[in-house]
């Protein structure tokens, strides 16, 4: 993989046919944004024959209701089950990665996680910028039939892994949650002791939202920018953007805690992909019906509540 990065950079060397194969996972994502001149992991999901999934080398699959030992219902009281059918998580005949809540007769739900592997794994340098950029549809069900359902794009530090009660001191940045069919985007980070209160104001985050067609490709962003004269830790900032508009900024000095801001900006993380189902957050936030537990009897599963993405993919510069 080093190799081809070179490669992506520096114009084609003469690749091998196990080079070529690689390449084709990650040529729409390649194409270098302004102010990055590094290629650090993509994954364009057009180069996969539709009906299979993403590659177990670069994600892996997480199942059930929780992580070995972990919290329970993934420690947010979502109900759904993890599973790798191709019912849940599929590359369509569109090319896209599609991951697809779905519902039973009986009424239990079922849907899909992945998270990219430790061999993966990526951090802003010092003096650098860092960008977490992917396309991304969210299903455009009306909102009553997706009371409950929740899209994510998000990032965890690495030392998570094997160590699955240490949220939120670990970091968490949400490049896109999304919830109950609203047309609207969150962008939040995590941080600090396990309480409510402190540096991110837990457990709800420091946060904002934007308006989100529903049923539209978006390109959506995360930026660590350490690039601040000085090199402060409080002068760095966390950017979001939406179609290449700034949506959201956090610096450094709004956290106003050094270890709970190197553990968001500075830390190694890994990326996951999901479709959650009920929750704290659906159940709290922008739902229509205040006290109402999600999913409700109406909340339906299917492409209509699915996500969507071309490709996703990290830049250092």
């Amino acid at each position: 993989m080093r190799g081809l990065l070179l490669a992506l950079v520096g114009g084609y060397a003469a690749l091998g046919a196990a080079d070529e194969h690689e390449l084709a996972h990650v040529r729409r994502a390649s194409s270098l944004p302004q102010g990055f001149n590094r290629l650090l992991f993509g994954e364009d999901f057009s180069a996969y024959d539709a009906g299979s999934q993403p590659s177990r080398t670069k994600w892996k699959y997480d199942l059930g209701t929780s992580y070995p030992g972990g919290p329970a219902q993934w420690g947010t009281g979502e109900v759904q089950t993890y599973t790798s059918s191709t019912a849940n998580i599929v590359i369509t005949p569109q090319r896209t990665l599609q991951i697809t809540p779905v519902k039973s007769s009986s009424g239990k739900w079922t849907s899909a996680r992945i998270e990219s592997t430790a061999a993966y794994d990526f951090a802003c340098r010092a003096g650098g910028r860092l960008r977490v950029q992917a396309s991304v549809k969210l299903g455009n069900n009306a909102p009553a039939r997706q009371l409950g359902i929740w899209p994510a794009v998000w990032m965890l530090g690495s030392a998570f892994r094997g160590n699955y009660w240490s949220w939120p001191g670990i970091g968490e940045l949400d490049v896109l949650e999304s919830i109950n069919g609203a047309a609207t985007a969150w962008q939040t980070i995590h941080c600090g002791p396990n309480s409510p209160g402190g540096p991110c104001n837990e457990y709800t985050g420091v946060g904002s939202n934007t308006g989100f067609t529903r049923g539209a490709w978006h390109t959506i962003a995360l930026d660590i920018d350490r690039t601040n004269a000085g090199g402060s830790w409080r002068g760095e900032k966390v950017v979001w953007r939406v179609d290449g508009r700034v949506v959201f900024t956090v610096d450094g000095n709004r956290v106003n805690d050094q270890a709970a801001w190197t553990a968001v900006t500075r830390s190694s993380k890994f990326l996951l992909l999901n479709v959650a189902v009920g929750g704290s957050f659906p159940d709290n936030v922008a739902n229509p019906q205040p006290g109402v537990k999600t999913p409700t009897s109406a909340t339906v599963g299917g492409a209509g509540s699915a996500m969507e993405v071309q490709y996703v993919a990290v830049f250092g510069g």
